[in-house]
């Protein structure tokens, strides 16, 4: 191994189920110790209630990004701004949605069990291209990679309990 310039401004798209991704960095370049990736999330999308034994940490670039900080019975959304880290640690439950009107732009660190999650997860994005709903098929394989990656989702009524609805 040896420092690396990664040319990553041109890496492809992902769609995992409204946010975007690009692989910036991945475990093969770090020794397997972690993936750096670039995410875009787009006004009204929202990530579920989840959980996973990856921590992960996010830094705000663009926009506002809402977090959901949960504490035994109480939860409550917290907004990070640009220059503002988010950081989720193991196991702890989440879920994060961009409520604003603009894009908002995430760098994301996290463990190369997360960055293999969202390959398989992820369907390649191509530039004027509209991210979808997930299929009910979409919804069955998130079901089985979240049963082999050992994350826990939220129910529908769970997610609905934290203003999350159509999850």
């Amino acid at each position: 191994m040896q420092t690396q310039l990664i040319g990553s401004s041109g890496a492809p798209l992902f769609d995992i189920f409204g946010p975007l991704l690009q692989f910036l960095v991945t475990p093969a370049q770090t020794s397997g110790s972690f993936a750096l990736m670039r995410g875009v999330v787009a006004p009204g999308i929202a990530i579920p209630l989840h959980s996973h034994a990856d921590p992960e940490v996010l830094f705000v670039l663009h926009g506002g990004l809402e977090v959901l900080q949960s504490g035994g019975d109480s939860s409550v959304w917290l907004i990070a701004k640009p220059g503002e880290t988010i950081c989720i640690p193991s196991n702890v439950k989440h879920a994060l949605r961009n409520a604003s009107a603009v894009p908002a732009t995430v760098l994301l660190i996290t463990t190369p069990n997360v960055c293999s999650f969202f390959r398989e997860l992820g369907k390649p994005f191509h530039s004027g291209q509209r991210a979808g709903q997930p299929t009910p098929e979409d919804m069955h394989r998130l079901q089985a990679l979240a049963a082999k990656y050992n994350y826990w989702m939220g129910s529908p009524q769970e997610n609905a309990a934290i203003g999350l609805s159509d999850f």
